[in-house]
């Protein structure tokens, strides 16, 4: 059970998500912040140690996640095709859970420091080496064609985009089965089934 201080800083992080998301991180100030989350200049400093952490910290929990839950996936026995589809999965309720945090993740990221910079770059390419490493391994086994991985790079801003522009008209379980079908269909020897 998470502690008083706990759903505050939750709070913080997830008003102000939303706020950077629709109004850019420079675009957003101290006053909106300390309304949305209901807090004085005081409380607020309490919980946060300025404007930039709070923005590194936005960017890091959803990378996070995603990194905690591919590893669960990236250790079980299913192979590689499942494991692939498994992460397209993943990360699109991920994206459905936070979108304004993954957004920020994709837009802001400029807005950082040199070492909030370093961070950021550091778990995205964690990430990323998973999906290479699953592709990897089904590229050993036969499952998938021998692919250039460079496109391995563009992964999770697939998902962002797609999720960012088509949010509002396509469910997200929609939105992630459009997605890894393309990817299923461009990697795979043979035809897979996707999940929908």
């Amino acid at each position: 059970m998470r502690t008083r201080s706990e759903d505050t800083r939750a709070r913080i992080l997830t008003a102000s998500a939303d706020l950077f998301a629709r109004q850019g991180y420079h675009g957003t100030g101290l006053a909106e912040l300390l309304d949305a989350v209901g807090l004085q200049k005081g409380g607020f400093y309490h919980h946060i140690a300025s404007k930039e952490q709070l923005l590194l910290e936005i960017m890091l929990d959803p990378i996070d996640r995603v990194l905690a839950s591919s590893d669960r996936i990236l250790g079980s026995d299913a192979d590689a095709t499942t494991k692939f589809q498994r992460l397209g999965t993943d990360l699109g309720q991920a994206m459905a859970a936070d979108l304004a945090a993954w957004t920020v993740f994709l837009r802001e990221y400029s807005a950082l420091g040199d070492e909030g910079k370093k961070q950021v770059l550091q778990r995205r390419q964690q990430y990323l080496n998973r999906w290479r490493r699953v592709l990897e391994d089904g590229t050993a086994t036969g499952e998938f064609r021998k692919l250039d991985l460079a496109f391995v790079e563009s992964v999770l801003g697939l998902f962002i985009y797609t999720f960012v522009w088509a949010r509002a008209a396509t469910p997200p379980e929609e939105l992630t089965a459009s997605i890894m079908g393309v990817l299923t269909h461009g990697v795979c020897v043979a035809p897979v089934s996707v999940n929908r």
